[in-house]
């Protein structure tokens, strides 16, 4: 009997290929330089990890990344639910022309949104005119923290209602029919079915937003500058404008390292336990 060949392996290979002479390789590239001393008689070194780490600015500058990311996560998701439910209840066509107007800020340069959004925000934007002609105080907007997670919201909110979207549209409807036989009300089935059912979109699109805007460049330099610049831009001054290598790639390796560990223990978290079966 002849052995049966793996096709599925094969047809994965040459996407296996790419994978690792496009993204493996460079990562491993940045890696090695970032431990390869300059000078001296020793092959590796982390002293540039020891820099950075005991570093206060540094660190501020990690601790500003994650909290940024996590509040722009936070509020594309509170955000994207509503407009996903609604989604579900469409028609196939309304679903078609609501799905295209999201996506269709993703195909426009996040450069020029971004400097959209700075003329909204500045201090003869349109916000601040607003609160001007209502007898209110300005607010300062760009150059702060929530600038930013503004910014980064409107960049990555369509990957949060796609996900989300997706896995609503996979629920079966039957399931609302038996839980409304059952007596439960709509919060009830919404806490009970719908919530649940839907956390593989909740933790595809939290783990989406999280890792993009905790890599987000573009957005970060233009609204939040120096006042509330995060790890991304110091990497890039690194690399650009102080042409130095190694620590620039060593930023980035724990940038790298921080965010692959976050997304891992929160993949591990939520499907441990009772709902593991809902990501089976």
């Amino acid at each position: 009997m002849r052995p049966r060949i793996p096709a599925p392996y094969l047809l994965c290979l040459p996407l296996l290929l790419f994978l690792a002479g496009y993204f493996l390789l460079p990562v491993g590239r940045m890696m090695l330089l970032a431990i390869t001393p300059d000078t001296g008689p020793h092959w590796f070194t982390l002293d540039r990890f020891a820099a950075i780490l005991e570093d206060p600015y540094d660190r501020s500058l990690i601790y500003r990344t994650l909290r940024v990311s996590l509040a722009t996560t936070l509020v594309s998701l509170l955000m994207a639910y509503p407009v996903a439910l609604l989604l579900c209840r469409l028609t196939s066509r309304a679903q078609a022309i609501l799905v295209l107007i999201m996506v269709s800020p993703l195909l426009t340069s996040v450069v020029v949104r971004t400097l959209a959004w700075l003329v909204l925000l500045s201090r003869q934007g349109i916000i601040n005119q607003a609160l001007r002609g209502l007898g209110l105080p300005q607010v300062q907007l760009i150059y702060t923290d929530t600038g930013v997670v503004i910014g980064l919201t409107h960049v990555f909110f369509g990957y949060m209602v796609i996900s989300l979207f997706t896995a609503l549209r996979r629920i079966d409807a039957n399931l609302y029919a038996a839980a409304a036989n059952l007596g439960a009300g709509r919060w009830r089935a919404f806490r009970e079915v719908t919530l649940p059912l839907s956390l593989p979109g909740v933790l595809a699109g939290c783990l989406l937003v999280f890792t993009l805007s905790a890599s987000a460049y573009p957005t970060p330099a233009l609204l939040g500058g120096s006042r509330a610049s995060v790890f991304p831009v110091e990497i890039y001054n690194l690399a650009i404008e102080q042409l130095a290598w190694g620590d620039a790639a060593a930023a980035a390796t724990i940038l790298f390292l921080l965010i692959a560990v976050i997304t891992g223990a929160t993949t591990r978290t939520v499907e441990s336990g009772r709902r593991r079966v809902i990501f089976q």
